[in-house]
């Protein structure tokens, strides 16, 4: 039995479940209204997801069912069917209080974005301006005595050297990279035959670990402080300009990623448990209600 989108039991199931939600929010509006008066059906912005996800399953059906072709533009209608999965929010009382939790850090986690958005700036322009093409120092064969001629001076000649592959240093623990090396003290250096030059082929890892300019400053500090194998770039500086550099990373590992990044969940943590006590509140004051109603009864 095929249990695809398409399938027979997969559409009867689709038309089941829109049955129950339309007659769930029918109820509610013959008992509560629906958007003239205070606490009607619209006025509660939990139920705009559930009217939202019934107007677009019903608008789809129809279109599906007046178009009467499985073409692509009746499978993009289909798409929207997954946010039918939405309506589950509003059912979950745990999901409920953890969306309403998010919406109400909205405000605080703007203004941590905005902090963190502002120390990486200052990471990545520190890193620019001191680690600007240091990745990209490489060992090189020592060029070889060359006498000029007609066809080539020594000077073309010397950067067909250094710019053909073969004359790098490559890892031997690793094949296909090569070593990055430094002329700085206590940097890694060149073994007796190479010369460690700046300026030669592209950065690591396929280019996307730099310094070279804002942007990908930007982005190789985001990868520092969320730690995201943030060691293979703490290694690759390290070894192009030597020990000292260890405070920057000190300093973008444990303020921008113990501090800022708990920060944002702290504040995320902060707005659940307030929402929580909402909660909490709010379904007290209902039971306090429905008891005194049944002692009036």
């Amino acid at each position: 039995m095929s249990l695809g989108p398409d399938s027979k039991a997969a559409e009867t199931a689709e038309y089941a479940f829109l049955a129950i939600y339309t007659l769930e929010s029918i109820i509610k509006i013959l008992a509560r209204g629906f958007i003239l008066h205070k606490f009607t059906y619209l006025r509660d912005p939990w139920n705009w997801l559930d009217f939202a996800v019934i107007v677009s399953a019903y608008v789809t059906t129809i279109i599906s069912e007046v178009s009467g072709s499985s073409g692509t533009n009746l499978q993009a209608l289909r798409t929207f069917r997954v946010f039918r999965a939405l309506k589950t929010i509003s059912i979950v009382p745990g999901l409920k209080t953890l969306v309403g939790a998010l919406l109400r850090a909205f405000k605080l986690l703007f203004e941590v974005i905005i902090l963190i958005t502002f120390c990486l700036a200052v990471f990545a322009l520190f890193g620019l301006q001191v680690y600007m093409g240091v990745l990209r120092q490489k060992c090189v064969v020592d060029v070889p005595s060359y006498n000029a001629t007609s066809s080539m001076n020594y000077l073309a000649y010397y950067n067909d050297w250094i710019k053909n592959t073969s004359n790098w240093y490559e890892d031997p623990d690793n094949g296909g990279t090569y070593i990055i090396c430094g002329n700085a003290s206590g940097s890694g250096q060149c073994n007796s035959g190479y010369t460690c030059l700046p300026d030669i082929g592209e950065n690591p890892n396929y280019g996307y670990t730099s310094f070279d300019h804002f942007g990908w400053a930007m982005l190789t500090s985001f990868q520092l402080i969320t730690l995201d194998f943030w060691e293979d770039s703490y290694n690759k500086i390290i070894r192009a300009s030597g020990p000292w550099n260890v405070l920057f990373f000190v300093i973008v590992v444990f303020f921008g990623s113990f501090y800022l990044i708990n920060l944002m969940l702290a504040v995320v943590a902060m707005s659940y448990q307030e929402e929580a006590v909402s909660a909490g509140k709010e379904k007290a004051d209902n039971e306090k209600k429905q008891k005194e109603r049944e002692n009036k009864s």
